[in-house]
């Protein structure tokens, strides 16, 4: 295992018009400073077994392959979130060499999350995602805004669906998940639900919303 990560983070369906730059701009009138923007584009493989026990654990089985950052890689995400709190949380146990792996079922023997049988890629994701840090006084987030298409096996039979994500950024790629400081979270769910983007707290991942979005369409 390459590396553990503590994952905690505001998630949002976008369910009107808006933009990055819109989203930005709440930040940025409410006293925080842009630190760095980036653009990103990733492909995705969710997989799961015959009873989709990661669906229904909240937990994420991916392969994800980063086109900007030219890696593969295999990530399993762990469901811990705290139904009192408006964040996602979750422990990324994951590799940036999927060649280390013959495949995901020999990837997931190596962790202890309790799935025993064969998985196999359920859905697929194309996204293209902008990327804003920012920060306040020693508060640093991360802002992503996905642009994503969802299919089973033919792109032609996509779905679409905006997503907006705000990430901790204090301790990134920290196995640090007892540590209570969470209010820049909290500020900034608040400050997001005072303004007038159309968006959605949600705790759904995007292999939960793919699926649900490819069986209801």
């Amino acid at each position: 295992m390459e590396f553990e990560n503590y994952e905690r983070e505001l998630k949002y369906i976008v369910t009107g018009n808006t933009s990055f730059d819109e989203v930005l701009n709440i930040f940025l009138n409410e006293g925080y400073k842009l630190v760095e923007t980036i653009n990103k584009e990733k492909h995705e493989t969710y997989f799961d077994d015959s009873n989709l026990t990661v669906l229904k654990r909240g937990d994420v089985m991916r392969g994800s392959k980063y086109i900007t950052e030219k890696f593969n890689g295999f990530l399993y995400k762990k469901n811990m979130c705290d139904k009192d709190k408006p964040y996602v949380s979750k422990l990324e146990l994951g590799t940036k060499l999927r060649g280390q792996y013959k495949d995901v079922n020999e990837f997931i023997k190596e962790l202890d999350v309790g799935i025993n049988d064969e998985l196999k890629p359920i859905l697929y994701a194309k996204m293209i995602r902008n990327v804003g840090i920012i920060e306040k006084d020693t508060d640093r987030l991360y802002i992503s805004y996905d642009k994503v298409k969802y299919y089973e096996k033919d792109e032609s039979d996509a779905v679409y669906e905006e997503m907006l994500e705000i990430e901790d950024w204090i301790k990134p790629n920290s196995t640090a998940g007892n540590y209570n400081y969470d209010e820049h979270l909290v500020v900034a769910n608040k400050i997001l639900s005072n303004s007038n983007l159309p968006i959605k707290l949600t705790k759904d991942s995007k292999y939960f919303r793919g699926y649900t979005l490819l069986k209801n369409k």
